[in-house]
């Protein structure tokens, strides 16, 4: 029997418009989410494990006229343009752009080939449950095992949202050398005549029922398949990126781990990333990017002799089983300018996030990798869909254990940190995120030797102070850390620059603030519309309240020097700050005497009002103030965009 395209129908049943939510998941940033997901089914499905994966990622053009079955794929599109004319404007859209490709006198394929794996076994049978059936057939559906990177088979759909057509051929070699293909066109429904229409996926199949056809599929002229293993074939495939790029910092981004540990090579058309070269091409990253600055940082913890390990303790637990001692692994190490957070990963290797709130003191970076099968199989239930986060209601077996379970793992992170590197804080060490707070030196009389014993002096006088009030009202289960350690959480303000807390009893410490209108005078969000101009100027001046996040550190009470940092939610071109006391004299506005900050133009400042333009927009502006005020302040700093 030929080929030929099926798309089933059925009366009643659901009719689907081009938006599907599994495909609209990874809208945005779809060839990143692609290699995730490839890399991570092909890692789940490999054969020998004393050998790595390989995952090829070619990119090649063909003829439209070889497309399988070209015109009746148009006459469906033709039909799918009758059913949905002016009834849905993306779905037209979709059908214009589909024909256009189609009539066109090439298109565009990636063809994504790996080795070393099983190949899509069931593909003889489709029988309900295999790796076929569940790729190909079933939605929603996975039935990897405990230790596998997916589970909720969502990440089938990723492809799909990297082809023009919705359009995909799967080809496969099983071990038992049965080699078989098909294609899944994933568009919309159409009318097949006045009682049927088509569920909106169809088939590319030599059957009735949509089982694959037997032999090897011949769309690209260069490869033929001698091994078992799995091709995927995006069809129209036209990226407005350097995808090779894309897909070689994702890669670098998201399985080192795995690549450092020779299970997974990948070859980008001609480029290779493997355990040889690794090292070189995660050095080449841009420092300035954030996520490769990181990736740099947990490497090293991967690769440098002097990284410490430390085996998870056994724990027995209700309901989930026991996890024996070294199901999972802490890699940690500390150095200068590193991130306080962890990588978490479980055994397949790939990214999944970070775990911060670690310490406010110790600079230390770390991996933590779960191997053992029970870990393994606890963890990935608590998984969310996009794998970056772990959400321990997801286990719907006992959600509290789970939970209980997570905690100890972080609280096992958090000792683990603290037991190996706390030792090393002593009287003198780095401020993380004091740099902040740092004034320019022209604002300051002293510099040197003195600014640094006047800075000494103001850090001793904390410390007594926060010792002073912790044996006053002692917590309970409070944690084992250093005056020191406080003091850094309170100028930080938490690692992901959350609130720092202070009942107001330290009147004269350094590190406090608060946004506009907050009722907490900590770091936090400003609140209130407050300023100096009459009611109604607002308006004329366009003012618009901003909120925002504010941390302020006390230079030199005596020269009113003061270093503030404020974070807005988003970039804006000009802006005004309005300075108050907080506390009981929030009424008092405190006049500046002078303002400087990075990127800042056009200043002017009339009492204590400034206004400014903000040069590029910046959402976060460090500022140098001098305020004209003798008493130490905590500063209530409100800005608004003009």
């Amino acid at each position: 029997m030929h080929a030929f395209w099926n798309f089933p129908a059925a009366a009643g049943g659901m009719i689907n418009s081009i938006n599907n939510a599994g495909i609209e998941t990874f809208r945005g940033n779809e060839i990143d989410s692609l290699t995730r997901e490839i890399c991570q089914n092909s890692l789940d499905a490999i054969k020998d494990e004393t050998k790595p994966v390989v995952v090829e990622f070619n990119r090649f053009m063909i003829p439209t006229d070889k497309f399988p079955n070209k015109e009746e794929f148009l006459s469906i599109l033709n039909r799918c343009e009758v059913t949905w004319k002016d009834k849905n404007d993306k779905s037209e859209q979709f059908i214009k752009q589909a024909k256009q490709m189609l009539n066109g006198s090439e298109i565009s394929f990636l063809r994504i080939s790996d080795f070393n794996t099983k190949g899509l076994e069931g593909a003889k049978t489709g029988k309900l449950g295999t790796p076929w059936s569940s790729l190909v057939r079933e939605a929603g559906s996975s039935n990897k095992g405990d230790s596998s990177g997916g589970s909720f088979g969502i990440g089938k759909s990723a492809p799909f949202a990297n082809s023009k057509l919705r359009t995909l051929f799967y080809a496969s070699q099983d071990q038992g050398n049965y080699q078989s293909y098909i294609g899944v066109a994933n568009i919309m429904s159409y009318k097949k005549n006045e009682e049927l229409t088509t569920l909106g996926t169809g088939y590319f199949t030599d059957n009735s029922i949509s089982n694959a056809i037997e032999g090897q599929l011949h769309i690209d002229s260069t490869f033929i398949r001698n091994d078992s293993g799995t091709d995927i074939y995006v069809a129209a495939f036209d990226p407005n990126s350097d995808w090779k790029q894309t897909v070689q910092q994702s890669i670098l981004k998201n399985f080192f781990i795995t690549i450092w540990q020779k299970k997974l090579i990948v070859k980008i058309e001609d480029n290779i990333i493997s355990h040889e070269n690794i090292a070189a091409l995660i050095k080449e990253l841009d420092d300035s990017v954030e996520v490769f600055n990181h990736v740099k940082r947990y490497f090293q913890v991967l690769t440098d002799p002097q990284a410490i390990s430390i085996p998870y303790p056994k724990k027995v637990y209700k309901t989930i089983g026991t996890f024996e001692e070294g199901e999972a692994t802490l890699y940690i190490m500390q150095g200068d300018d590193l991130n306080r957070k962890v990588l978490m990963t479980r055994k397949a290797g790939m990214r999944l996030f970070e775990q911060n709130r670690i310490s406010g003191s110790i600079s230390f970076t770390g991996l933590l990798i779960i191997t053992g099968r029970q870990m393994n199989a606890v963890f990935k239930q608590m998984e969310n869909p996009a794998h970056n986060e772990w959400q321990p209601s997801r286990y719907e077996d006992n959600s509290k254990i789970a939970e209980k379970a997570f905690k100890d793992l972080k609280s096992f992170i958090k000792e683990s940190v603290h037991e190996q590197f706390q030792n090393v804080v002593t009287d003198s060490m780095d401020a993380i995120g004091l740099s902040d707070f740092l004034p320019d030196t022209s604002l300051l009389e002293g510099t040197g030797a003195d600014l640094q014993e006047s800075l000494n002096i103001k850090i001793k006088s904390v410390l007594k102070k926060k010792k002073q009030k912790v044996k006053k009202k002692p917590k309970k289960k409070q944690q084992d850390q250093s005056a020191m350690e406080e003091l850094i959480g309170i100028i930080d303000g938490g690692d992901e620059g959350g609130t720092g807390k202070d009942d107001g009893t330290n009147g004269g410490s350094e590190g406090q603030g608060g946004g506009a209108g907050n009722p907490n005078p900590d770091f936090g969000e400003g609140g209130a519309n407050g300023g100096d101009n009459p009611p109604g100027n607002e308006t004329k001046e366009k003012n618009k309240f901003i909120e925002t996040t504010v941390k302020q550190l006390c230079l030199s009470k005596d020269n009113g020097l003061y270093r503030v940092v404020v974070k807005a939610p988003k970039g804006f071109e000009k802006g005004r700050l309005e300075f108050k006391a907080l506390g009981e004299q929030s009424e008092v506005k405190i006049p500046v005497k002078q303002l400087t900050g990075d990127g800042l133009e056009e200043i002017s400042i009339n009492n204590n009002t400034v206004r400014f333009k903000n040069k590029g927009k910046q959402k976060q502006i460090a500022l140098n103030v001098e305020i004209d005020y003798e008493a130490f302040c905590r500063l209530e700093v409100s800005l608004y965009e003009i």
